[in-house]
């Protein structure tokens, strides 16, 4: 996963390298982000941050691809992808975890019991 991008299909919206949203953010529908979200995000499908790409505060969602940075705590129901690029000032809290060599979380990592 040394690619600075996922390549995985989703169904949302794309938020490019050159805007930048300032406030809460929720979806139900998938997210692509290449540029920056400075607020709470909460998403009940997959969010993708491709490097570059940076969210500055909590995140909620289903399932995570990060290969950039979020500052804040994150809470992932199913699955967290970090790529070698990932960055997580904050806590992980996750089901599932795949991590690539390079992939940095801040101030620790929970994994939880997926089936409830």
């Amino acid at each position: 996963m040394d690619q600075d991008s996922f390549t995985i299909s989703y169904s949302g919206c794309r938020i490019l390298k050159d805007v930048s949203i300032q406030g809460d953010v929720t979806s139900e529908k998938d997210i692509c982000l290449d540029g920056f979200i400075e607020g709470n995000v909460v998403c009940a499908g997959l969010i993708i941050v491709n490097q570059g790409g940076e969210i500055t505060g909590k995140v909620n969602c289903q399932e995570l691809y990060l290969n950039g940075v979020i500052t804040g705590d994150v809470c992932v129901e199913g699955k967290a992808v970090l790529g070698a690029g990932a960055v997580v000032k904050g806590s992980l809290t996750t089901a599932c975890l795949e991590i690539t060599l390079g992939a940095k979380i801040d101030l620790g990592l929970k994994l939880k019991n997926a089936s409830k």
